[in-house]
Parts: structure tokens; C-alpha cells; sequence
């Protein structure tokens, strides 16, 4: 979903990625709670991340740190190591994973227009 930046190589470009997809999950957040409760994103994240630990095993720290503890350097020394192709595919796969979630919990009602606002503001980040 997200648009490539400059230096796909940079731990800057990997940071920028990871936040990119942090305030996407935030505004899930922000739109989710009122319906179902603070608890359900992170709940979410945290089933999303279970699943696609073997195919993206450094999302492993999601299964038991809240997405809202990830800093720059947890970024830095969790994800260091992912390339970034990588690293844009397993965020990309847990958004989706977290919109299967919601999607089981509220059919219709949410998932499908949280969905075009998140990919909206993803594209529009640099």
C-alpha cells in the first residue's frame, strides 16, 4: 500500500515505513473504539501478528508488545535487520490481517470505508 520513498535501504526509510503503518493501525484505532472498545486493535494486532509470525517472523514482538509502545528504537532493534521490501510486505500483511479481523467482528458496518481511509493516507505518505 505504501509508496516507495527515496533510500529503500536506510534505517531512516525502515522507520518511516514502520510509522507510516503505526498511524495507520492508530486511526483503525481511533475509529474502532467507540464501536468496540479500546482493547479490540490491540487484540487484533496482536492475533494478526500470531498468524504471520512464520511467514514474517520479525512481527513477533507485536504479539506481545502494544503497537502503541513501538518507538524509534524498538524499530531500530526489532526490525534492523528486515529488508525493507521485506518489512513493507509483513506491515502491509498485518493491516490486511487486522481488516480480516474486524471484518469477522463488524461484517460490513466498518471494515470496508476504515479500509479506503487507511490506503488513503498511506499513499499519501512520502
Amino acid at each position: 500500500m505504501l509508496s516507495g520513498g527515496a533510500d529503500h535501504s536506510s534505517s531512516v526509510y525502515r522507520e518511516k515505513v514502520t510509522q507510516a503503518y503505526l498511524q495507520a493501525i492508530h486511526t483503525i484505532d481511533d475509529r474502532v473504539t467507540p464501536f468496540l472498545g479500546k482493547a479490540t486493535t490491540r487484540v487484533l494486532v496482536q492475533g494478526s501478528a500470531r498468524r504471520l509470525a512464520e511467514t514474517y517472523p520479525f512481527l513477533h514482538f507485536l504479539e506481545k508488545m502494544p503497537y502503541t509502545d513501538v518507538s524509534p528504537s524498538v524499530v531500530h532493534e526489532q526490525l534492523g535487520g528486515v529488508v525493507p521490501a521485506q518489512l513493507a510486505a509483513g506491515l502491509d500483511a498485518l493491516l490486511q490481517e487486522c481488516f480480516a479481523g474486524l471484518k469477522e467482528l463488524t461484517g460490513n458496518l466498518i471494515a470496508p470505508h476504515l479500509l479506503e481511509e487507511v490506503r488513503r493516507q498511506l499513499e499519501q505518505t512520502p
